[in-house]
């Protein structure tokens, strides 16, 4: 039987092999005052039609669409016709594929034998090549006066397979707009 502590060092380094994180840009127009912002409005009643079926997909807008309103809503801002709003929102999709290039890395091997336990630690010096593919995601908010990008935040996220179970997807999409959204809007130091 394993050790608590072996067993905790496989758990751990499972739950973190299986973890999907988003990476987050963000930039802002340092001279708005976004405190002036209180209502929203979508740039586009429909999203804007790209030619490519994946980013097409009416059921990726609406998750995408509820996801910003929510996160939009949960930090006081209230949707509102667009002629009155006081910014509008606009996002882009896009899948890239990229290439992953890690030279060595470290292993660690835990077993237990008929003669006691044993364990090692190896190190890797050849490179692992590898290529994926990354969904980006970048919500844009936009000055309605004067038709200009104030703030822009990009989520980016290596996709592992096609899941096809929709709650997945959604607690997909909801994690990646509460990352890009978290610090809108920025605040002054």
């Amino acid at each position: 039987m394993m050790d608590k502590r072996a067993f905790l060092l496989c758990s751990s380094v499972a739950l973190l092999a299986g973890c999907s994180s988003v990476s987050v840009n963000l930039d802002f127009d340092s001279t708005v005052d976004f405190s002036t912002l209180h209502t929203y409005a979508w740039q586009h009643e429909e999203q804007p039609e790209t030619g490519n079926p994946r980013i097409d997909n009416d059921l990726n807008n609406k998750r995408i669409r509820r996801a910003i309103d929510a996160e939009l809503q949960a930090k006081g801002f209230v949707e509102a016709e667009k002629a009155s709003a006081s910014f509008q929102v606009v996002y882009y999709m896009n899948f890239e594929r990229r290439i992953d290039n890690r030279g060595g890395g470290w292993s660690i091997g835990m077993s237990k034998g008929s003669t006691g336990r044993a364990g090692g630690v190896g190190w890797s010096s050849g490179s692992n090549v590898s290529d994926y593919e990354e969904a980006q995601l970048t919500i844009d908010i936009i000055n309605p006066a004067t038709e200009q990008m104030i703030w822009r935040g990009r989520g980016r996220r290596s996709v592992s397979g096609n899941s096809t179970n929709p709650e997945k997807l959604t607690a997909r999409t909801n994690d990646a707009v509460a990352r890009i959204l978290k610090k809108f809007p920025p605040t002054k130091k």
